[in-house]
């Protein structure tokens, strides 16, 4: 399974939708460090699921939309032999 990898251009979007346009600006409305913001919108660092809910929370959107690598996989279960109907 990949790793989840922030939507950058989607948060940077939502955030100048919201009149944050510096990394201070979204870092205090989704209150972390700047140096955080600055990370996860650089992919140096993968969200944790708690600064993911902030910044879906802040900016009225989904986790399911934050990010890449949220669907889950497709797993086939093989058939039990001999199972009765």
């Amino acid at each position: 399974m990949k790793p989840l990898r922030l939507k950058a251009d989607l948060v940077s979007a939502k955030a100048q939708a919201a009149g944050d346009v510096t990394m201070h600006d979204i870092a205090v409305r989704i209150g972390v460090r700047e140096s955080t913001v600055s990370r996860l919108l650089s992919g140096r660092t993968t969200p944790t699921l708690p600064t993911l809910a902030r910044i879906a929370l802040a900016y009225g959107t989904t986790l399911d939309d934050l990010v890449d690598g949220m669907a889950a996989p497709s797993v086939a279960v093989p058939a039990q032999r001999g199972a009765a109907a």
